[in-house]
């Protein structure tokens, strides 16, 4: 290693910062701080947590920096003394050291002040400063400087350990040796050729000082040459035990302990847990934590390559279940070598590299070189990455940056695909399928030219509905909530990766998205993913009523029946959803709706029972369900279903909901991407829509502007998103993350909606005031303002909009980043009534929008009737036609009482009767089972004194009689407004007979003397 070129490009390196909010800390150490009101620093927030919490990280030539967020940085310089005095003479500060280093000037020794670690110590109740002094010829040293507040004044306490004895050096170095050994002079195996022996012996610099589980006190330490070593050290100053017993006992003749050609343990140096033979590795950090179900590992990060952007710099990961190892890497491999080995650039056999060069298609450099990295695990027990990273741009310049760590299924740690931002981690719900599915970026931290600056570039895969993978990579996915650890499996053509699924802001874009990370435990290849983030541009029509139907009633639509389909015309990347009652008569599987899409001639016809009458040209169409073949004729009889069909590249996948659960996907990929016509059909059924929603998938909105690092500082009102025209009675949603500056505490730097009409503009403010405002404005909300700022920071806002007449409803619904839910109302009376438009602005802050949706209406409400039945004294046939308007009689909720029967209120009522239920007056409530009165259904009254039954509610838009599953008598309602004759429904083929008091209906029968079923009337068939 050329000491003097590594000096150079250092002093250079730790002197730039690129951006206000990072700092080009170099080496960084990390480390939480608690202050109170007058400065004092801990470790720890008091009881009443009333001090403020800082990270403050500590580098290479006294770089350093603390911020609240681990976003934005705040640079400075920590301070030392002398004999209690405040010096910035490091000669004098490092004094032992520097004279062994053999440092003149403070220019010098500065240069050589190298990566420390910070710590506090419980015992010392100090902050301890652990520093690397290097010099040439591997005369380096660890030393201790404590300080009781975290910016200093440090004090030194003393020096650990050193290197670059030799028969001919003399000093502290030499006197330490002897102190350890008991041997006056230095044994042969640390020299070569008189001089230190830089394939065994340690290079003294990057220190690692941690607790281990069981609260003693060590240092990791080395660089290259020997590779990394662990001592003891005493907990009451900070210092190496003298005293400790490393428990070994196979020693050889001078006293090392070897595993045939691995060393394990020096008794001047300590226990050998990396490296050796001088393969490269340096700036160890290890760290003992556990995962969710409690197992527990040290984890070794070491960075390997050459530390210059050219270099092949790449943090590796090992774990070893005790602090002295042995450690491996997710193969197996040792991370103590037996023979020198390049195990940088192309060889990136031993450990796992949890990312190595790399470019977003945004990006304009690549990141590349990250490395010497420190661990946090914070008091949320969130673990994060902290490294130094360079770019592509042909120079040194560097800055530091944070990752946020998470187990995989296998236990092994991967890092966010983004930088972190406060919020966005893992998720503590689980995610749908239609969540997870679409089309995403990827970055495989593959081996590069790294001489040449080259970098991963993304590729693009799609996880499919039907649980494929195609893309860049073919295969299959599974996900695991897995009690919230999100674990998502790709078995692909590539190997299998164990990832791991987490919420994300991009780097330099500041749109949340759905990410992945994992790793191919075969070959120890990290896999990033992000899901393209897209804007749903929506156009929603309510259907009230009947107003939109697809079929006829009597069952005859025809599968190829185009012109009776619902079409709509779609271009680009889309989203259309249907929301329908899928009436049938389920004679066939197929009988049932369906989706087609046609292209260039071309269709792809997607039935409801997971079969394609035909497909694009070259697609693949794939399938997934969840019900049972034998039940599936019930799965849509007379149920609201929700199909939503999206178009993202070359792929589309559909999704089928019955209520709010997911039965049915579909996938086709290798679809054409040209505007297409995308028809809602069937056949043999009739579809009662409800409401239709076409979207475009626009690239992901956004208002404001951001840095590379997460801050915005966009003017007020000096960014506008596109306007939405309105005219007449209106409503329009909107959904979107609202993103602010985590240092400012003003309430207005926020979303803004901006409301113009008549050329005049209202610009309505997050926090409950308004500029220019049109009309009177009242507000109300549900949050304390002292903690507003804080909620409002990332923030999920779902905004309505609504116009009825003169009167404007802004109704926002807000969600921070802890699940809390906040309510903000205003009310705009004497509101502009002519043609308006609406969008927004910001200040100070950025919108990213997920959603845009235009809302009108079709058709008229079905209105409340009442249907009134004569019951006769004694036995009456009855049903019903109309859903109660009654709480208690939905919901699943008792409609027959012990005393009274809720429908029958005011009735006497003996008792109820159906096939296979019953009601009596006078039972114990739980001795009857009958419970609810259904529409449709045909129940036996006997009443002990005549009445009138009167029902009020909603008709039953009932279409056909559900289909009897067995032979023998059943007992039937009439479900229909209007009477219908039996043949409609009955034939020779299904019925034998259907009769009640009033006669009977044979089919095909000349004598017939009852021809309809008639609403309020009941009928036994057979």
């Amino acid at each position: 290693m050329n000491i003097k070129l590594f000096s150079f490009f250092l002093l250079l390196l730790v002197s730039i910062q690129l951006y206000p909010a990072t700092v080009a800390v170099h080496d960084p150490s990390v480390v939480i701080v608690y202050k109170d009101a007058t400065g004092n620093s801990y470790p720890e927030n008091d009881a009443t947590k009333t001090r403020t919490k800082y990270y403050y990280i500590f580098g290479t030539q006294l770089g350093a920096a603390y911020s609240t967020d681990m976003i934005n940085w705040t640079a400075f310089t920590p301070s030392f003394s002398v004999n209690g005095t405040v010096s910035t003479n490091y000669l004098q500060v490092f004094n032992q050291a520097a004279q062994w280093s053999k440092h003149t000037t403070t220019a010098k020794l500065k240069e050589n002040l190298w990566a420390p670690d910070i710590i506090f110590n419980k015992s010392m109740n100090k902050w301890c400063l652990y520093f690397s002094v290097n010099g040439d010829d591997w005369l380096s040293s660890i030393v201790l400087h404590t300080a009781s507040k975290i910016e200093g004044p440090y004090e030194y306490a003393g020096t650990v350990v050193y290197s670059g004895m030799n028969h001919n050096s003399s000093g502290a170095g030499n006197t330490e040796y002897t102190k350890v050994t008991g041997q006056a002079t230095v044994a042969n195996r640390y020299l070569n050729v008189g001089n230190w022996k830089g394939e065994y012996g340690s290079s003294c610099i990057d220190p690692n000082v941690l607790y281990d589980k069981d609260g003693k006190l060590w240092l990791v330490y080395g660089s290259w040459s020997g590779g990394i070593f662990l001592l003891k050290l005493n907990e009451q100053n900070g210092l190496r035990n003298y005293s400790h017993n490393y428990g070994f006992t196979n020693f050889a003749a001078d006293g090392a302990v070897w595993d045939g050609t691995r060393l394990r343990y020096d008794p001047y140096m300590g226990i050998h847990i990396a490296g050796g033979y001088y393969v490269s590795g340096e700036g160890a950090y290890v760290c003992y934590l556990t995962d969710k179900s409690g197992i527990g590992y040290y984890y070794m990060f070491i960075s390997m390559g050459f530390y210059s952007p050219e270099g092949g710099y790449t943090m590796r990961v090992f774990r070893s279940a005790t602090l002295d190892g042995i450690y491996k890497d997710i193969t197996g491999d040792d991370a103590v070598f037996n023979r020198y080995i390049l195990n940088y650039g192309n060889n990136t056999q031993y450990g796992f590299p949890i990312m190595q060069n790399f470019k977003y298609n945004w990006w304009n450099t690549a990141q590349i070189a990250q490395g010497h990295n420190s661990v946090l695990c914070d008091d949320d027990g969130n673990t994060y990455l902290i490294y130094h990273t360079k770019q592509d741009n042909g120079t040194i310049w560097h800055n530091v940056e944070v990752h946020q760590l998470f187990f995989n299924e296998r236990g092994w740690f991967v890092a966010a695909p983004f930088e972190y931002r406060k919020g966005f981690a893992l998720s503590t719900k689980t995610y749908t399928t239609e969540e997870i599915a679409g089309q995403y970026g990827i970055i495989t931290h593959n081996t590069v030219d790294y001489v040449n600056l080259k970098s991963n570039t993304e590729q693009q895969i799609y996880l499919n509905a039907d649980r494929s993978i195609t893309g860049a990579y073919t295969g299959t996915w599974i996900y695991d909530f897995a009690n919230g650890s999100q674990y998502l499996t790709l078995i692909t053509n590539a190997g299998t990766f164990q990832a791991v699924v987490c919420e994300q802001l991009m780097d330099g874009l500041s749109t949340h998205t759905i990410g992945f990370t994992g790793v191919n435990a075969a070959n120890e290849r990290a896999l990033w993913g992000y899901h393209y983030p897209k804007t749903q541009v929506a156009n929603s029509v309510i259907h009230r009523g009947s107003s939109l139907t697809v079929g006829y009633a009597a069952y005859s639509l025809a599968w190829n029946d185009y012109n009776s389909f619902l079409k709509h015309t779609a271009s680009g990347d889309f989203m259309h959803e249907y929301t329908f009652v899928n009436y049938t008569q389920a004679a066939e599987n197929w009988h049932n709706w369906a989706i087609a899409l046609t292209a260039n001639n071309q269709t792809w016809y997607m039935r409801a029972d997971a079969y394609s009458n035909s497909t694009f040209t070259g697609s693949t169409v794939g399938y997934k369900y969840n019900w049972d073949w034998a039940n599936f004729k019930d799965i849509y009889q007379n149920k609201e279903v929700r199909v939503r069909v999206l178009r993202q590249g070359t792929t589309i996948n559909v999704f089928a909901y019955i209520g709010e659960e997911l039965i049915y996907t579909s996938t086709a990929t290798n679809c054409p991407t040209t505007a297409m016509d995308v028809y809602l059909g069937g056949e043999k059924c009739y579809l009662d829509v409800k409401k239709v929603t076409t979207a475009n998938l626009e690239n992901r909105n956004t208002v404001g502007t951001t840095t590379e690092y997460g801050t915005y500082p966009s003017a007020f009102n000096t960014a506008q998103s596109k306007q939405t025209i309105v005219s007449g009675n209106f409503e329009l949603n909107y959904q979107f993350n609202n993103y602010r500056n985590q240092t400012s505490n003003d309430n207005w730097d926020n979303y803004i909606i901006s409301a113009t009409a008549a050329n005049q503009t209202m610009l309505l403010r997050a926090d409950a005031y308004a500029v220019n405002p049109q009309g009177t404005l009242a507000y109300t909300y549900d949050w304390d303002w002292t903690i507003f700022t804080k909620l409002m920071s990332g923030a999920k806002v779902d905004l309505n909009i609504k116009r009825t007449d003169n009167t404007i409803a802004y109704n926002a619904v807000i969600t921070d980043t802890t699940g809390a839910i906040y309510h903000y109302t205003t009310l705009n009376t004497n509101a502009p009534t002519g043609d308006m438009q609406f969008g927004f602005t910001s200040e100070e802050s950025m919108l990213d929008i997920f959603k845009t949706e235009t809302i009108t209406y079709s058709g008229t409400d079905i209105q409340n009737i009442t249907q009134t039945i004569e019951l006769q004294k004694g036995w009456n046939l009855i049903s019903i036609n109309i859903i109660p308007d009654m709480s208690n009689c939905r919901d699943a909720q008792p409609c027959v009482s012990t005393a009274t029967p809720t429908v029958f209120a005011g009735l006497d009522v003996q008792e109820i009767k159906t096939m296979d239920a019953y009601w009596k007056k006078a039972n114990l409530n739980f001795l009857n089972t009958l419970k609810t009165i259904e529409p449709g259904n045909g129940y036996l009254v006997n009443m002990n004194n005549a009445g009138t039954l009167s029902v009020t509610g909603v008709p039953v838009e009932a279409r056909l009689i559900a289909p009897l599953q067995s032979a023998g008598w059943h007992l039937i309602g009439c479900p229909f407004q209007t009477p219908t004759s039996f043949s409609n429904h009955f034939n020779s083929t299904n019925c034998e007979t259907i009769k009640n008091f009033d006669g009977f209906w044979i089919p095909n029968g000349t004598n017939n003397s009852i021809q309809n079923l008639e609403p309020g009337k009941a009928y036994f068939i057979k």
